[in-house]
């Protein structure tokens, strides 16, 4: 899958790091290893300053967690990316990601079937992503399993009914009906 931006949900796309310095907070040398994502900063840097928190937002603080505290920290999360009309041959992206596990599957806007190939890894096993398990019936229950959580949070974080872009643009800009 090769470096290439922000839109694919491979981990050279999605890992971002982070440094904090905080000697009165954190401790040198803390590593989290707890799934934190970029909707996180802003409810995090407001609790660290004790201002009151934002409402109606889906990101949290990972304070507690520079204090080695994950007491019902996320074990998954979703990912999305809709097709934009000036990148007209990247498709639509929903994926869920856990600790071990990624799924990650390309939705039409027609609500017809996917048009491009899912994909499955372990990331414990595969941290490069090099080998798509989605076809090998030994992992057909994880399959299942991740598909369902993705609906979970995507219902949980109002992405239900999905609702993706298909529109006359994308007929001028796809000249190639097959993959509209």
């Amino acid at each position: 899958h090769g470096m290439t931006d922000k839109r694919t949900m491979h981990e050279e796309s999605i890992r971002v790091p982070l440094l904090v310095r905080y000697p009165a907070l954190v401790k040198a040398g803390t590593v989290v290893t707890e799934q934190v994502l970029n909707i996180d900063l802003a409810p995090s840097v407001l609790d660290v300053c004790s201002a009151k928190p934002l409402s109606n937002i889906h990101g949290r603080s990972w304070k507690p967690l520079l204090a080695g505290d994950a007491a019902g920290w996320r074990t998954a999360w979703f990912y999305e990316y809709n097709y934009e009309k000036q990148f007209p041959y990247t498709p639509n992206v929903r994926g869920v990601r856990t600790d071990t596990w990624k799924y990650v599957h390309y939705p039409h806007g027609d609500g017809g079937p996917d048009r491009h190939k899912a994909e499955l890894y372990n990331l414990k096993d595969d941290p490069g992503e090099s080998k798509n398990l989605i076809d090998d019936p030994a992992h057909a229950d994880t399959v299942a399993m991740l598909k369902k959580e993705l609906a979970r949070l995507m219902q949980e974080t109002g992405a239900l009914p999905d609702k993706m872009p298909l529109d006359e643009g994308v007929k001028k800009e796809l000249p190639e009906e097959s993959i509209r």
